[in-house]
């Protein structure tokens, strides 16, 4: 179901409040990230391995030799009420939203760009697409998008306040394949967060009075996120 993109939380010590932004996506290639407003109602995290058996004479199982694990994948679908999310379009949101645009328009913009590269023609060369999800405190995955990414339109037809008709619901889907090789001992402690990027986090969460892109400063406590 649809929540805020920030939860008010209290802290142990002097019960100060704090701004917890709990689902991003962040995009490497351009530098800027997206708030994600929702969870998805289902999730699959998978990892896979893969043994190259033969077959000895007079053995009853063959000997199996190992060959690889992963890639881990992600498999991610994001629906997306356009009613439901008119309260984070402009003060609340870090995307840059057009005046044409809800922030419905600019998740699908960001997500979408997720599927393709950045090129840079001053140094000649091509930043492929990496992407950063997260997801509560339930799933951290840094990769590549593999396949498809779909957008889907569904009924009824609304009108929004530009007297644009567009569809009410909007869903997005995608999966995404870790790019670093991890040992059982780093999995077993750390599970779906590891390679947590701890300098990539502090970046994001900044000291400020508001969620707008690029906003800093204020000291009063409160933390939001910033796009560099």
């Amino acid at each position: 179901m649809p929540l805020s993109p920030y939860a008010n939380l209290e802290s142990g010590r002097g019960k100060r409040p704090f701004l917890l932004i709990e689902n991003y996506i962040y995009f490497h290639h351009l530098d800027e990230f997206i708030i994600i407003p929702v969870y998805p109602e289902h999730l699959d995290d998978t990892s896979s391995v893969a043994f190259a058996p033969s077959t000895i004479l007079a053995r009853s199982a063959p000997i199996f030799s190992y060959s690889n694990s992963g890639p881990r994948s992600v498999g991610f679908s994001f629906k997306f009420h356009r009613e439901m999310m008119k309260e984070i379009n402009y003060k609340k949101s870090n995307a840059k939203v057009t005046l044409t645009d809800d922030y419905v328009d600019t998740l699908i913009k960001y997500l979408q760009a997720a599927a393709y590269p950045k090129y840079s023609a001053t140094e000649k060369m091509v930043d492929p697409p990496l992407v950063t999800v997260r997801i509560g405190d339930e799933i951290y995955i840094k990769g590549v998008v593999s396949g498809n990414v779909t957008t889907s339109y569904d009924l009824p037809i609304i009108t929004d306040e530009h007297g644009n008709e567009k569809y009410a619901v909007v869903t997005s889907s995608f999966s995404i394949q870790e790019v670093d090789p991890y040992d059982a001992e780093t999995v077993a402690i750390a599970g779906s967060f590891r390679g947590l990027n701890s300098t990539l986090e502090r970046n994001l969460w900044k000291t400020g009075n508001s969620l707008s892109s690029g906003i800093s400063g204020g000291g009063n406590g409160n933390r939001t996120m910033s796009t560099r």
